[in-house]
């Protein structure tokens, strides 16, 4: 199910420049976090960070992005 929520979210949004992973956190029913992370290298330290972050709501093969979060 993870993968495909993962798909779906990226059909609708574009994957960000040095991603890294999503990790998608179920929150109760059909409702998920899905914080996107990128990584970065910065004062020569390798870093990962959330780059965005939806609250969505997941129904058989239909993701509904519900609240968006950038996180720049």
């Amino acid at each position: 199910m993870e993968l495909e929520i993962e798909s779906l979210l990226f059909k609708q949004v574009t994957k960000p420049k040095h991603y890294l992973m999503t990790k998608i956190n179920k929150l109760w029913d059909n409702r998920f976090r899905l914080n996107i992370y990128i990584q970065i290298e910065e004062d020569s330290l390798i870093k990962k960070r959330i780059d965005s972050s939806y609250f969505c709501h997941y129904d058989t093969g239909k993701l509904t992005l519900i609240k968006e979060k950038i996180m720049k």
